[in-house]
């Protein structure tokens, strides 16, 4: 199947969902787990924040609110129905009714209504009111009242609801006395009321003053112009038929002076086709339509033509200077001089037309130029009579009107329309209205569970210790091997009885407890962490004491012994060595006794009560132990152990106490670092990680110790610190509890031994 031919992976939503249902259960849980560890912060913090809250309400004074409704109508009642009201009370449409009441709250709270009030109760110099002390001098009062501002302070006191899309408003005071309360309310009331009259009436004085003001003007004004109108009446002829004259007299003129333009034109074209042949010798050739129309011109080229027939007929037989040749000839010219002489006086003739044509034209266009100017005279003659018209008509309109405006304003005045009304006034409050101390104790509750809820959040992020395999993985960057839980008291009346001082062997009695199931958990980790090369030497450290490493070594050695069946844990605390109480055993040799001796390794171990396992004490305790781990002797120790056994388990010292954890890390082939649950600080389990780093030793992982409940209060303590010529000091913490021992005399049915001295960790 190729790539495309797969099927598309679609989102399944029931798994999403069980993955959802997951993330949320676990928050749950997480939060449980935090809120169960912190109760204790949460109930301290919930307490006192709670116990203030009660304590504050309590201390408070006692307010009282007295309410008064009043009605704004945006619309108030029209007395005159034919008269509009130069000053209206209110406002029309929806937004111009929002921004309305937006004013009239404003004004409800202004300190113009205020002053009223401070003005009709005398509250200027009212000492409860301002809320001076009266036990204080009179002259300290007296200070006190002249820099008071009481019109300021009421104005801060009053209250104003404005209903959604209502004309109702609610006014409120709090103060101290409940009838004082009612008294300040309803006197606000009132004022707002009278206000609102008080300001219509003084907009109304004021615009009745400047309507008489601008009436007057108006007066004058058209008083002008009708005066103006009329003398220019008089000055000029505004008659229609003068205008009809004009205008018949110019369309007669501009008729004749088309007729004498026609005349100039043929005048003028026949003086200059005359022109061409005044004095010509060849007139009879011409052929210009004046010359060819004229009569006279006609009949002597007609004579002309036939006496040059005549010639040519007299040519053929007489010679040139014949006489009846010579008379002919004479004839002839006799006749071209006649033809050129009347073709002059044509000329001359037209000339003279052309001239009248043209003086006559002049004088008609003189004519009508001076008929357009008339014209235009009493054109423009008539725009301004109109204009004066115009103006004396509109003087007049605004005059009227100004006058009809002026009478209403005077009708207005005497009309005292209010659209403001009390619709209830206050009453004596009987209860307080602050403090509302259920809502102040529901509010301290919860407070109380909040404040209590972040404290406990805070404290457990300010918690800086190792708790669980996220803290170890992701904090620690380490492998996290498991957890080895407490060894619960409850546990111990359960099965075999535990010997006394016996209780890190508590894996051993009970193979079958949480304890010995988590140790067997961790021994299944270390040895798939190394599959290919088993695990011959292990180190078992921490960082400090009390983090649970011996019982750890000794718990965890018994899972090895159990799978390995062939394991020994070998004592290195050469400071404080205990495994030998643990494990009931003589501690007089062991490793130091090996180290100073040249015996083999065998006559140093000792067998346990428990299967598989050996145990090599510490022996005598050196004053020098980290030069006795340093020495070539120790290091052929490791050798014949891993020789002779399947797995080797060293207990050693805390590492930020000591550094005889890091000689000996440095030799095996793994570390074990023990954390106290809860208690191990993340800052020394990392100081400890890097310094087990630093000697390049094989650092497996990390065990949590005592991950459930704590346990009782067995281990030991070291001093962090040297005193000079003495050496590494111990003491011992009482463990374990005593009731433990009852129980465990109980079910062993024999006295008490002597505790061993306790682990470090437990």
């Amino acid at each position: 199947m190729s790539q495309n031919d797969r099927p598309i992976q679609r989102d399944n939503p029931g798994k999403r969902d069980e993955v959802d249902a997951f993330a949320v259960e676990e928050l749950f849980r997480r939060g449980a787990e935090v809120f169960l560890k912190r109760r204790w912060w949460f109930l301290f913090s919930a307490v006192i924040v709670l116990s203030g809250s009660i304590v504050w309400t309590s201390g408070q004074e006692l307010w009282y609110k007295a309410t008064s409704t009043i009605t704004i109508d945006t619309t108030p009642p029209k007395v005159l129905s034919e008269v509009n009201e130069v000053v209206t009370l209110g406002s029309s449409g929806y937004f111009g009714s929002r921004i309305y009441y937006q004013a009239q709250q404003r004004i409800l709270q202004s300190r113009s209504v205020a002053a009223e009030v401070v003005t009709l109760l005398r509250l200027a110099r009212d000492e409860q009111f301002l809320g001076i002390d009266k036990k204080l001098p009179k002259a300290a009062r007296e200070a006190q009242i002249a820099i008071a501002d009481p019109v300021g302070l009421l104005a801060s006191r009053v209250l104003v609801e404005m209903g959604e899309d209502t004309m109702i408003a609610t006014v409120s005071i709090e103060d101290r006395d409940p009838e004082f309360a009612k008294e300040l309310v309803n006197a606000v009331a009132e004022a707002y009321k009278k206000r609102n009259v008080q300001q219509k009436q003084s907009t109304l004085d004021e615009a009745t003053k400047d309507l008489r003001t601008i009436h007057g003007q108006l007066e004058k004004q058209r008083l002008a112009s009708q005066t103006l109108l009329s003398d220019f009446e008089k000055l000029n002829d505004l008659s229609a038929n003068r205008s009809q004259v004009v205008n018949e007299r110019l369309l007669a003129l501009n008729r004749d002076l088309r007729d004498v333009h026609s005349v100039r034109i043929r005048a003028q074209q026949e003086v200059a086709q005359l022109k061409k042949f005044r004095g010509s010798r060849d007139i009879f050739s011409a052929s210009a339509p004046a010359v060819m129309r004229d009569g006279l011109v006609g009949q002597l080229k007609e004579r002309y033509l036939e006496l040059a027939i005549r010639k040519q007929e007299l040519d053929a037989t007489y010679l040139e200077r014949h006489p009846k040749v010579e008379s002919i000839q004479q004839q002839m010219e006799q006749l071209v001089s006649l033809g050129s002489k009347h073709v002059s006086a044509m000329y001359e003739s037209a000339s003279q037309s052309l001239a009248g044509a043209q003086a006559q034209e002049a004088d008609l266009q003189t004519q009508i130029q001076a008929a357009r100017n008339e014209d235009a005279v009493i054109r423009l003659t008539k725009i301004t009579h109109d204009q004066l018209i115009a103006q004396a008509d509109e003087d007049k309109m605004f005059y009227e009107k100004v006058a009809k405006r002026l009478a209403e304003a005077d009708l207005t005045k005497k009309i005292g329309v209010n659209n403001v009304s009390i619709l209830d006034r206050a009453i004596t409050p009987q209860s307080p209205s602050r403090p509302n101390k259920r809502l102040n104790f529901a509010i301290g509750l919860v407070l109380s569970l909040l404040i209590g809820i972040g404290v406990a959040l805070l404290v457990d992020l300010l918690d800086n210790t190792v708790k669980n395999r996220l803290d170890v993985e992701g904090v620690l960057g380490v492998p996290y091997l498991g957890a080895i839980p407490t060894f619960s008291p409850a546990e111990l009346n359960e099965g075999l009885p535990i010997p006394d001082g016996r209780l890190d062997l508590y894996a051993h009695f009970r193979p079958n407890s949480r304890v010995a199931e988590a140790a067997r958990s961790v021994r299944t980790n270390l040895l798939f962490m190394r599959p290919d090369k088993p695990l011959h030497t292990l180190l078992i450290t921490s960082a400090h004491p009390r983090e649970g490493k011996t019982s750890t070594s000794t718990t965890l050695a018994i899972t090895l012994a159990a799978s390995t069946g062939n394991c020994v844990v070998v004592d290195t605390d050469l400071r404080k060595p205990r495994l030998h109480h643990v494990f009931g055993v003589p501690g007089d040799v062991g490793v130091t006794s090996y180290i100073l001796s040249q015996d083999s390794v065998e006559k140093f171990i000792k067998k346990t009560d428990v299967p598989g396992l050996s145990l090599m004490a510490c022996g005598p305790v050196p004053p020098n132990p980290s030069e006795i781990l340093h020495t070539e002797r120790f290091r052929q120790l490791v050798t014949e152990l891993m020789a002779k056994y399947d797995t080797v388990v060293f207990d050693s010292p805390p590492v930020e106490i000591v550094s005889d954890a890091l000689v000996i890390a440095s030799l095996v082939d793994g570390v074990v670092l023990v954390g106290h649950s809860e208690r191990s600080k993340r800052e020394s389990m990392r100081s400890t990680i890097h310094a087990l780093q630093s000697v390049n030793a094989q650092l497996l992982g990390v065990v949590l110790s005592r991950t459930a409940t704590r346990g009782a209060g067995y281990g030991y303590y070291y001093g962090k610190g040297y005193r000079r010529g003495v050496a590494y000091r111990y003491r011992y913490a009482t463990d374990p509890d005593p009731r433990h021992v009852a129980a465990l005399k109980a079910a062993a049915g024999r006295p008490a031994a002597p505790p061993s001295p306790p682990d470090d960790d437990a």
